[in-house]
């Protein structure tokens, strides 16, 4: 008798739906409760079918953008960025780190040509294989560095360098 109490009790456990934002975190496609009806067994199914058709998944990191900004998730949170708020942008192998003007900065796994698509291009500019800046916010431009802060130099490498500048060409008096 005890151990059918268990498997109810685990059953009952994992039909929990607490455990859906960690389904979320492991990029899960849908999250079912049990008991599970046929509906959504079959809603859940066409979308999984729609993902392999298309050939590739959704990014699970970048999980809806605005005129103004985008989420994307963190940590076990997700965070709201606002364009304007971004200063840079700094490529970390497989993670990006966003650097905040107000607050410290936002870590999340995703490519920086990923974000690049993202970021209207107007405002940010890759300047570097492992930096995008906003445009905005530049301050002080020294020998193909642009400087945010006395301790933050972003190097401007030579693939980038025609393009940076060609933008101050355009705004130079």
């Amino acid at each position: 008798m005890r151990k059918r109490l268990d498997l109810i009790y685990r059953d009952n456990y994992t039909a929990d739906n607490l455990y859906a934002l960690e389904g979320f975190r492991v990029d899960a496609v849908d999250y079912l409760l049990k008991p599970i009806g046929y509906p959504a067994f079959l809603k859940a199914a066409n979308k999984a079918f729609k993902l392999h058709q298309a050939g590739n998944k959704p990014s699970p990191e970048i999980l809806t953008d605005t005129d103004e900004g985008f989420f994307v998730k963190s940590d076990y949170r997700v965070v709201r960025i606002r364009f304007n708020e971004i200063k840079y942008i700094e490529g970390m192998r497989e993670y990006v780190r966003i650097h905040l003007t107000d607050s410290k900065p936002v870590m999340t796994l995703l490519s920086m040509k990923a974000l690049e698509e993202k970021l209207p291009s107007r405002q940010f500019m890759r300047v570097h294989r492992s930096y995008i800046v906003n445009l905005n916010r530049i301050n002080m431009i020294e020998r193909n560095r642009i400087i945010f802060d006395k301790n933050v130099y972003i190097p401007v490498s030579e693939q980038y360098k025609e393009a940076f500048q060609q933008f101050i060409a355009n705004d130079f008096l």
